[in-house]
């Protein structure tokens, strides 16, 4: 079940962080932009729930797979594909850690 409180509370850190709400009124921003931070906090929210989800032996294996990509990632030829393999690795391993 997925807490309806706390993905508004997600929305509204969305919605600060990303237009300054104090700083800039409501009336100024408004609400397609907040409906976009709804969104967002959705997506992330049934993304937490699907990681969830996976048992922990193959959040393990994974964890191990990646790290070991991670690893011998400095002899790719090619440095910018490696940079860009570089932060998705460690963005996965960020969701598969939290």
């Amino acid at each position: 079940m997925i807490d309806r409180a706390a993905i508004m509370a997600r929305a509204w850190a969305i919605f600060r962080r990303t237009y300054n709400y104090p700083a800039i009124p409501f009336a100024s921003i408004g609400r397609p932009c907040f409906a976009w931070a709804m969104r967002m906090a959705w997506a992330q929210a049934k993304e937490a729930a699907r990681i969830a989800a996976v048992p922990v032996a193959v959040k393990a294996a994974r964890t191990e797979t990646l790290r070991s990509e991670l690893t011998f990632l400095a002899y790719r030829d090619d440095y910018r594909a490696a940079c860009v393999r570089h932060q998705e690795i460690e963005t996965e391993l960020a969701a598969l850690a939290a």
